[in-house]
């Protein structure tokens, strides 16, 4: 019976914790790496740190609505 609440305490963590990575835009790279492999199979993927320069110098030229 006890180890029944932990598996809901583990799935609930799980859960959050996921749901944290997705809105904190740390499985961007993890989204990208798998449209890149559906829409360029032959062509080697940005490392890591390359995609979130990238979208880092997008974030700062594409200011959008951030700013008055």
């Amino acid at each position: 019976m006890a180890r029944k609440g932990v598996d809901r305490l583990g799935d609930a963590l799980r859960y959050a914790w996921g749901y944290l990575k997705e809105v904190s835009g740390e499985n961007a790279y993890d989204h990208y790496l798998r449209r890149h492999r559906a829409t360029h199979p032959g062509k080697p993927p940005m490392s890591r740190r390359e995609f979130y320069r990238r979208r880092q110098d997008e974030r700062f030229s594409n200011p959008g609505s951030r700013c008055p």
